[in-house]
């Protein structure tokens, strides 16, 4: 598929709508809305960016490849380059660079960009939470840290996290660079306080939307390594795009509720 520049979206009548919405002061729940609605096409071809399915191949195997026998050699199969005794910013720095390398098309894309952030962060979250302390940690907290997340229930929770980091960046990135959120007297947002509540309640909303692919996502990585053992860039293309299908559906709901 092209990729998708966020920056250079139509200001489509949707995109006028949630602008209007805006500078009303409207409800924050009522303008996520709107711009659900208005970034919905958008979102759809972004189901099938390869760049997703990378990063989802990279959150459902990190977690395996502390399981193997080789940690970091396990990683560096999948193309994260590691030291021999990895820790978290290791690893961190590693899928980065891992998923920044991958061939996606010439050009790299704000999508992709953050597919990455939100890919980052939702590992590096989910093993440092149950890390013995920032500083008491070894290598092996952090292996052990790491293959508690390749389990199908983890994974379930792991998918959710991202998804919901990724809509909410990408439809607050959309709201930033098309309407030129800016904060002041005359402004959509009168002071930080304001944007900060704003923000929350669109993490919040996104949140809410990716309950839906807990039970989709648990039964697919424990079917599929089940099955086959690994998980192939071909399966997680077809996940990504239908989890991003499923999240898409329950904005739509989200979004109807709101109006109803």
């Amino acid at each position: 598929m092209g990729h998708i520049h966020l920056a250079t979206l139509p200001a489509s009548r949707k995109w006028r709508t949630v602008a209007s919405l805006l500078n009303e002061h409207a409800a924050a729940r009522e303008v996520i809305a709107a711009s659900a609605r208005a970034a919905e096409k958008d979102l759809a071809r972004a189901a099938t960016d390869p760049v997703l399915a990378s990063a989802i191949r990279l959150m459902a195997l990190v977690p395996k490849a502390a399981h193997g026998r080789d940690f970091a050699e396990g990683l560096r199969e999948l193309e994260v380059v590691v030291p021999e005794h990895p820790m978290l910013a290791d690893i961190s720095v590693g899928v980065a660079s891992a998923l920044e390398r991958r061939p996606h098309g010439s050009t790299r894309s704000d999508f992709g960009e953050m597919v990455r952030r939100a890919l980052v962060a939702t590992l590096t979250t989910g093993i440092g939470d149950t890390l013995p302390g920032q500083f008491d940690s070894d290598a092996e907290d952090v292996r052990r840290a790491a293959a508690r997340l390749a389990r199908p229930e983890s994974f379930s929770g792991t998918a959710r996290t991202f998804f919901g980091r990724l809509f909410a960046d990408t439809l607050g990135s959309w709201l930033d660079r098309t309407l030129s959120v800016d904060i002041g007297s005359a402004a959509p947002f009168g002071s930080l306080r304001e944007r900060d509540a704003f923000d929350r309640t669109l993490e919040q909303y996104c949140s809410d939307a990716t309950r839906i692919i807990r039970e989709l996502s648990a039964a697919w990585y424990g079917r599929t390594l089940e099955r086959e053992g690994t998980i192939t860039s071909e399966r997680s293309a077809a996940y990504s795009a239908l989890a991003m299908n499923r999240i898409g559906e329950e904005l739509r709901h989200q979004r109807d509720a709101v109006h109803a």
